[in-house]
């Protein structure tokens, strides 16, 4: 039986990533369905498999002398963080990898390596010249996408565009076209109540139901906006194909109380499937080997399967 190679990094060697993949990739799950190829830093690579039998290939993306202090972020785990993906992205894009999963990554650990991208999601596009991207959630049945992403809720609603609505509906749509046709999106207003025609924010007004009116035009199955409570509570009978949110929050909270350890991130877009677990680097349970490692799996799976 054909088993894809499927690149994983090991994310912020500071932070739980090291140990959730390691522990990911021997497990039976992901052992069926690929051969992990896992990319990092050679003292971090050596020092988990020095006394574990790891089913894997390896590859050193760097090799930092330097002792790596857990549990907090630092230039040099941002800078390993980075030398991982970039290698493993070059192998995806070459073909030698036909996936990637990554591991968290820290934004601070990202900005003290230098690196201006605020996270995976932006790198990679950077990485691949890739100019229409959005950052999906995916929980189970439920699949989600964020129209803004890493940003202070005060900067929201400069950044909400109908430009930028419809690229990001369109990228996920097209993303979930592989294995469902025509998708039912659900697009969430920014406001409460869904701007009450204006009293409460005109943003719907303005730009969300402009941006819905052309993607009808267009032929896409779509409907909104609604106010994001409405959407949620009825996410279970309705079973959506898309949940389209305009921020961060508007998506992830309602996705970690339905079921934290089943949500992973996929970068629709990319010339390459790319997935991560739904979750940070942990910094406080880093090296503990405390860790739940589901949401990993989870990504590995869907990295292997999704192709």
């Amino acid at each position: 039986m054909f088993k894809p190679k499927v690149a994983i990094t090991i994310g912020d060697p500071a932070g739980i990533g090291p140990e959730i993949v390691f522990r990911a990739v021997n497990s039976l799950e992901v052992q069926r369905v690929c051969s992990p190829v896992v990319f990092g830093d050679k003292k971090i690579i050596e020092k988990y498999t020095k006394n574990n039998k790891i089913a894997a290939q390896f590859v050193y993306s760097s090799n930092f002398n330097q002792n790596i202090a857990i549990g907090k972020p630092s230039k040099i785990s941002g800078l390993a963080a980075c030398s991982a993906i970039k290698e493993a992205s070059q192998w995806c894009m070459k073909g030698l990898t036909q996936s990637l999963v990554t591991a968290p990554v820290s934004k601070e650990s990202f900005k003290l390596a230098g690196l201006k991208a605020p996270g995976h999601t932006e790198f990679l596009a950077e990485l691949t010249n890739t100019k229409n991207y959005c950052m999906m959630m995916i929980c189970g049945k439920i699949s989600c996408v964020m129209v803004t992403r890493h940003l202070p809720l005060n900067k929201i609603s400069d950044n909400l565009t109908k430009k930028n609505i419809i690229s990001t509906i369109k990228t996920a749509a097209a993303f979930l076209s592989r294995y469902k046709k025509n998708p039912d999106i659900k697009v969430c207003s920014l406001n409460p109540h869904a701007g009450d025609n204006g009293i409460l924010g005109t943003e719907e007004k303005e730009i969300i139901i402009p941006a819905v009116k052309q993607l009808k035009k267009e032929k896409y199955n779509i409907c909104g906006p609604v106010a994001p409570d409405a959407v949620w509570a009825a996410v279970n009978e309705k079973n959506y194909d898309l949940i389209v949110g305009m921020y961060h929050d508007q998506i992830m909270i309602p996705l970690k109380t339905i079921n934290a350890k089943k949500i992973i991130n996929v970068t629709a877009g990319l010339p390459f499937v790319r997935t991560s677990p739904g979750h940070g680097t942990a910094f406080d349970i880093a090296g503990k080997n405390k860790a739940d490692i589901s949401s990993m799996k989870e990504a590995v799976i869907f990295a292997a399967k999704r192709l």
